[in-house]
Order: C-alpha cells, then sequence, then structure tokens
C-alpha cells in the first residue's frame, strides 16, 4: 500500500469513527481522545489530518454531500416524462435510501442543530436548500403548464419534503421501526397519493 492510499485509509477511518460518536454523543459531547480510540489511531494523529474539531466536522458534512446526491437525480432523469407520479414516487424513495444506507447521519445533522452548530447551517445552505429548488421548479412548471393549482411552489416543495423526512424522524429518532414496520414503498406511495391529491387540477 502506497503511502497516498495509507494517509486516505486513515483519513476515512477518523471520519467514519467521528461520524459515529457525533451521532452517539454529539459535537459538543465528543472528544478527539475519544475518536482517536475508536479509530485505533494516536490523538495527534487526528490534528495531521485536521486542524480542529471544526475542521472535522465540516469535512463529514462535505464527504456525505459529495457520496449521497439527492433527489436531483430521478428528478433530471424523469421530470420530461411529467409523470408526476413517478417523479415523486421516486424522490420518497431516494430519500429513504439514503438514510438506510446511513441512518447515522440523520441523526449527527439533528445533533448538530439542536447544539446551535454552525455546521448544520452550512449543510441546510449548500444540500437542502439546493433540493428544495429543484423540486419547487418542477412544480412551478407543472402549474404553468396546468396541470398542479396555483398554490406556492416553494411552500408545496416543503410540504412534501416535510411528510418524508418527518416519517423519517420518527423511524430513525423516535425508534418507531422497532415498533412497527411498514415497507417504505408503502409509505411512498401514500404520501405522493395524499399529495398529488391536493395539488393536482381536476
Amino acid at each position: 500500500m502506497s503511502s497516498e492510499q495509507i494517509k486516505i485509509s486513515t483519513r476515512d477511518k477518523i471520519l467514519e469513527s467521528a461520524i459515529r460518536l457525533f451521532a452517539e454523543k454529539g459535537f459538543s459531547g465528543t472528544t478527539t481522545r475519544e475518536i482517536a480510540e475508536k479509530a485505533g489511531v494516536n490523538e495527534a494523529l487526528i490534528f495531521r489530518y485536521f486542524s480542529t474539531k471544526r475542521d472535522l466536522y465540516s469535512a463529514i458534512i462535505e464527504r456525505k454531500i459529495s457520496e449521497e446526491p439527492g433527489f436531483e437525480y430521478p428528478l433530471e432523469a424523469f421530470k420530461e416524462t411529467r409523470d408526476d407520479w413517478l417523479i415523486f414516487r421516486s424522490i420518497a424513495i431516494r430519500m429513504f435510501d439514503c438514510v438506510e444506507k446511513d441512518p447515522s447521519f440523520i441523526r449527527l445533522l439533528h445533533f448538530s442543530a439542536l447544539e446551535g452548530h454552525e455546521l448544520s447551517d452550512m449543510f441546510f445552505d449548500t444540500y437542502v436548500q439546493y433540493q428544495r429548488m429543484l423540486l419547487s421548479d418542477y412544480i412551478e412548471r407543472r402549474i404553468s403548464e396546468g396541470a398542479f393549482k396555483n398554490v406556492n411552489p416553494v411552500l408545496a416543495a416543503r410540504a412534501f419534503i416535510g411528510m418524508v423526512i418527518n416519517y423519517i424522524l420518527v423511524q430513525e429518532i423516535f425508534g418507531e421501526k422497532k415498533r412497527r414496520k411498514i415497507k417504505r414503498e408503502e409509505v411512498a406511495d401514500t404520501f405522493v397519493k395524499i399529495f398529488l391529491e391536493g395539488i393536482k387540477n381536476n
């Protein structure tokens, strides 16, 4: 293994350990010593890759954004079909996929928001706003084509995303998935039906 590969491997090991600990204990409740112990490295090595704990947290956010493109993929792939059911259902499924792949990230984000950490603002400004804009642009287009009712497209986008996010939070943060399991396809179908029946022109 080359020195560059070792460097990348060590950095990734530190990031993965930090993600798990931040998700369990929050940003303020996690020390670099704990991160080092979990990663199996010397604490001083962390500061070779990340000058401060804030830089480490920032690297996690940036990595997650680059690793997990949001629902721009299904939206871009299907928007020309004007198949609203397919588009909104694909968006919901995509959101479920991202959380199922890494449920710790949703907890990490909420810890940062509850602690008033500035990096939650970074995630919102660089990722959430962009996703919402894409969906509101599509809704606005469908309004102009007469397919949807004349509603505020930004609020409509927030309403749909909000249904899915609320379900995810209840499942992941409050442990609902341990008590009651519903197939995600059924959840997506139900939310899309409720949303489209409310917004579509008859």
